[in-house]
């Protein structure tokens, strides 16, 4: 009761507004845009059409970004690396951060995602004939020969984004401990690294674990594209301190988000 109390206390000096009947509006707005488009990829998805079925994944998130009419302010698209395949690094606050990388990145990329939600009515299906990447979890060892099967296929041309937290985090922003399979996965694929922080989303959808229904408020989110980070540049960094590294970026542009937020109030 006393996460609830303070997640509801922090929306409120946020400005965020919310009520159940607005939150069911718009979650039913969202499953019937899934819907319609889950019908309008189908014929793309049984013509294995990979780009078709991402192009219309982009359509469906700007659709419900327009519904539910979150603003989206991004600082330095023009830096986001077009040259060849790159692992997109962010931070990852809440469901909503799906429909804001749909918004903003003009490359086509694809999703890292656990295997689970490949066996999910209409979104697993069309990640499937996307070619999203799935990642197992559960057994060890077929998380690495996962891992090592994903890095394949973005030494082969495939963009990926990646939340190395592996969850969401908290209303607070700050960003979880990271997983090590991220930075495994980047050590061997040997692509541009491209870190790209997000803040605000934790209010649009914050994390409520004990809740079946989530509310949704109405806001602005900020994202930043950061620099991107060459092969040779990470070359003698193990793991762990490519994760630290990595870290450092994203919770530096975290806070320069957040200040502008600040800003704004």
């Amino acid at each position: 009761m006393e996460k609830n109390l303070d997640i509801k206390q922090i929306l409120k000096e946020k400005g965020r507004k919310s009520n159940l009947f607005l939150s069911l509006y718009y979650w039913i707005g969202i499953i019937f845009l899934t819907i319609l488009y889950g019908i309008r990829v189908s014929p793309y998805i049984l013509l294995k059409k990979p780009e078709e079925v991402h192009r219309m994944a982009y359509l469906w998130a700007k659709a419900i970004i327009q519904f539910t009419k979150i603003e989206i302010e991004v600082l330095d698209k023009e830096k986001i690396y077009k040259d060849g395949p790159v692992i997109f690094i962010s931070n990852h606050q809440s469901l909503f951060d799906i429909f804001i990388f749909y918004s903003f990145i003009d490359v086509s990329f694809r999703w890292m995602a656990k295997k689970s939600l490949f066996k999910l009515p209409i979104v697993g299906p069309s990640m499937k004939a996307a070619g999203y990447i799935p990642v197992e979890r559960e057994d060890k060892k077929k998380a690495m020969q996962s891992l090592f099967e994903a890095a394949e296929q973005i030494r082969n041309g495939k963009s990926v984004i990646i939340f190395p937290e592996g969850t969401r985090g908290k209303i607070d922003g700050n960003m979880l401990p990271f997983k090590k399979g991220s930075f495994i996965l980047a050590k061997k694929a040997n692509v541009v690294i491209q870190p790209i922080a997000i803040w605000g989303s934790q209010y649009i959808i914050p994390v409520e674990r004990d809740k079946f229904f989530q509310r949704i408020y109405r806001g602005k989110v900020w994202a930043k594209v950061c620099d991107p980070i060459f092969p040779e540049e990470y070359k003698n960094l193990n793991t762990e301190e490519l994760s630290n590294y990595l870290r450092k970026i994203l919770e530096k542009n975290i806070f320069l988000l957040k200040e502008k937020e600040i800003s704004k109030l």
